[in-house]
């Protein structure tokens, strides 16, 4: 589903780059960033902001890369949680869809 979030992603847990998600599914998500650098492979943090004033901080491996974009990430060690809290997420998106105009 089409998204805007943003979010901070690393090869660490520092999280040491920022970037958006623009596309997001109970696998993965595209990420853009300007901080592009060929990941192919690499296990990659991304932190995302919830509506509810938390983060959730997932693990996900880069699967392709798109020059001057950014890259594709299928989530990693997913548990019954992490599951739970994309489906509120996915919600929350559907119900308040980024290009929405405002009220």
């Amino acid at each position: 589903m089409p998204a805007s979030l943003p979010v901070e992603w690393g090869l660490t847990p520092r999280y040491e780059h920022h970037g958006k998600i623009t596309s997001l599914s109970r696998g993965g998500c595209m990420l853009e960033t300007g901080a592009v650098q060929p990941l192919f492979g690499k296990t990659i943090y991304v932190r995302v902001p919830l509506p509810e004033r938390e983060w959730w901080e997932v693990r996900g491996e880069v699967l392709y890369y798109l020059r001057d974009t950014g890259f594709g990430v299928e989530f990693s060690d997913f548990t019954d949680e992490d599951a739970a809290t994309l489906r509120r997420l996915m919600r929350h998106h559907l119900a308040h869809p980024p290009d929405a105009p405002d009220e």
